[in-house]
Protein backbone atom coordinates (compact mmCIF):
# COMPACT_ATOMS: atom_id res chain seq x y z
CA UNK A 1 0.00 0.00 0.00
CA UNK A 2 1.34 3.98 -1.06
CA UNK A 3 0.27 6.37 0.90
CA UNK A 4 0.75 9.87 -0.60
CA UNK A 5 1.59 12.63 1.65
CA UNK A 6 1.04 16.46 0.78
CA UNK A 7 4.20 18.76 2.72
CA UNK A 8 3.46 21.51 1.05
CA UNK A 9 2.94 24.29 3.22
CA UNK A 10 -0.85 25.87 3.61
CA UNK A 11 -0.25 28.87 1.14
CA UNK A 12 0.71 26.28 -1.44
CA UNK A 13 -2.22 23.93 -1.44
CA UNK A 14 -4.67 27.10 -1.06
CA UNK A 15 -2.99 28.97 -3.95
CA UNK A 16 -3.76 25.09 -5.99
CA UNK A 17 -7.41 25.48 -4.80
CA UNK A 18 -7.67 29.10 -6.21
CA UNK A 19 -6.25 27.92 -9.08
CA UNK A 20 -8.44 25.20 -9.84
CA UNK A 21 -11.32 27.83 -9.52
CA UNK A 22 -9.53 30.24 -11.68
CA UNK A 23 -9.13 28.38 -14.60
CA UNK A 24 -12.01 26.08 -14.71
CA UNK A 25 -15.35 27.13 -13.41
CA UNK A 26 -17.30 30.29 -14.73
CA UNK A 27 -18.74 31.26 -11.84
CA UNK A 28 -15.10 32.43 -10.08
CA UNK A 29 -15.51 36.10 -10.11
CA UNK A 30 -18.94 35.48 -7.95
CA UNK A 31 -18.02 32.68 -5.83
CA UNK A 32 -16.61 33.48 -2.09
CA UNK A 33 -15.75 29.60 -1.18
CA UNK A 34 -13.43 28.68 -3.77
CA UNK A 35 -13.19 25.31 -2.99
CA UNK A 36 -10.86 23.90 -5.63
CA UNK A 37 -11.82 20.44 -7.05
CA UNK A 38 -13.99 20.00 -3.64
CA UNK A 39 -16.67 22.04 -5.38
CA UNK A 40 -19.68 20.63 -6.84
CA UNK A 41 -19.53 22.28 -10.40
CA UNK A 42 -15.86 20.62 -10.21
CA UNK A 43 -16.95 17.52 -8.98
CA UNK A 44 -16.58 17.52 -5.58
CA UNK A 45 -19.11 17.37 -2.67
CA UNK A 46 -18.76 20.55 -1.38
CA UNK A 47 -21.52 23.71 -2.27
CA UNK A 48 -19.91 27.00 -2.96
CA UNK A 49 -21.65 30.01 -2.36
CA UNK A 50 -22.16 32.33 -5.22
CA UNK A 51 -23.10 35.90 -5.00
CA UNK A 52 -25.17 38.04 -6.92
CA UNK A 53 -22.69 39.84 -9.56
CA UNK A 54 -25.01 42.93 -9.68
CA UNK A 55 -24.82 43.08 -5.56
CA UNK A 56 -22.69 45.68 -3.75
CA UNK A 57 -20.19 44.74 -1.73
CA UNK A 58 -19.93 45.24 1.73
CA UNK A 59 -17.76 47.02 4.08
CA UNK A 60 -15.79 44.04 5.05
CA UNK A 61 -15.47 42.25 2.26
CA UNK A 62 -13.57 45.50 0.86
CA UNK A 63 -11.02 45.57 3.51
CA UNK A 64 -10.19 42.32 2.46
Amino acid sequence: MVVIADDRTAWMKQEDKWAACFYRCPLFKNCSSRFGMDCKRLGGTKIAKVRDGNAKKSKAEKKA
